[in-house]
């Protein structure tokens, strides 16, 4: 999902919990700005066609040409059938809801949001609005070709090199704070599609897009991004990507990257939960305060920047043990793109 721009000032802004919010809200400002008529509606035109063209996959911001619906309904029936054997868990699900309810659903759970945000820029599902309620649909005339991608032989061998490839990209992230895509792209085309033709690094990059938080660069190039990075232009500048991914990591790290968490961070993270154990605020939970305060120290939020963040998460002033649990977390958690340094504490 894309990562629209934003300045922190507030470090309690910069939050993992607060940043996942944000990106559920722009999600939600792109998909209101859908034009709402479906790209294969009975009543749709040229139009339409160029609208939700400038919206999909298919555009890619240089050079905009001029499309006709029926060259748009072309293009989306030539690739959709390679294309639904190589999309996200959490597209794979709603595409199976929808089928099964008849080609529309209610949206009502926010974590589906991003995944119905793909559907569309792919072009097979509409959206629009009624009232306060949201519906996805799924045309009738692309769903036995959705249902014949599922169900081929290979899906199941697809489907596990899929899970293996996604563990692996986050925990990478974890481990880093952010990748470079062309190195998940060529993962993604030779571990799970077997393939570096044209059409394939297509449907690699939009699998990609849909799986993972990213941004571009001044290149245009796609950066990946960790949930809890806030500010990753800080990082980008500073930093070589070219470089990343060469560090040495030992299996131990990489299965605490995959886990959402190391190790030696276990301990840091469980003293942290027991210190605020009863103090919360009624809506914050403690396990997701914890983590928050952990993604701040990787990103080299300052120790009074985190004592800040620590207080507006509880229902009474920090206590000493919370204060020195804080300095542990602060001093014990290795950076992002500093691993071999912070690993030396």
């Amino acid at each position: 999902m894309l990562r629209e721009a934003a300045v922190h000032s507030d470090p309690c802004d910069m939050t993992m919990s607060m940043m996942r919010e944000k990106q559920y809200e722009a999600c939600e400002r792109r998909l209101l700005a859908h034009p709402g008529l479906a790209l294969f509606a009975d009543d749709a035109d040229d139009w339409d066609a160029q609208s939700l063209f400038e919206r999909s996959y298919f555009y890619s911001g240089k050079n905009l040409k001029l499309v006709t619906l029926q060259e748009l309904r072309t293009r989306v029936m030539n690739t959709l059938p390679a294309e639904a054997m190589f999309i996200s868990q959490a597209e794979r699900e709603i595409l199976e809801r929808l089928i099964l309810n008849d080609g529309e659903m209610l949206l009502t759970d926010w974590d589906d949001i991003g995944a119905a945000e793909s559907l569309v820029r792919r072009l097979w599902c509409g959206f629009r609005t009624q009232g306060n309620d949201w519906y996805l649909s799924l045309p009738a005339c692309l769903t036995e070709t959705v249902l014949n991608s599922l169900n081929q032989s290979e899906m199941a061998g697809i489907r596990e090199r899929c899970f293996r490839y996604d563990a692996t990209i986050h925990g990478l992230l974890y481990l880093t704070g952010l990748l470079h895509a062309s190195q998940a792209m060529d993962f993604f085309l030779g571990h799970v599609m077997h393939q570096d033709t044209p059409a394939a690094i297509e449907i690699a990059r939009r699998y990609i897009q849909a799986s993972f938080e990213y941004i571009t660069d001044e290149k245009g190039e796609m950066i990946l991004l960790h949930p809890g990075l806030a500010n990753p232009y800080q990082l980008v500048r500073s930093q070589s990507l070219s470089a990343m991914g060469s560090f040495e990591m030992s299996q131990t790290m990489m299965a605490g990257g995959m886990n959402g968490i190391l190790p030696e961070e276990i301990p840091l993270h469980e003293k942290m939960c027991l210190s605020m154990r009863g103090a919360m605020r009624p809506d914050i939970d403690l396990n997701d305060a914890a983590e928050d305060l952990r993604m701040l120290a990787k990103q080299g939020v300052s120790l009074m920047e985190l004592e800040s963040v620590l207080s507006s998460l509880l229902a009474v002033l920090p206590t000493p043990e919370m204060l020195g649990a804080l300095r542990q977390l602060y001093e014990g958690t290795p950076r992002w793109l500093g691993l071999k340094a912070a690993m030396e504490h």
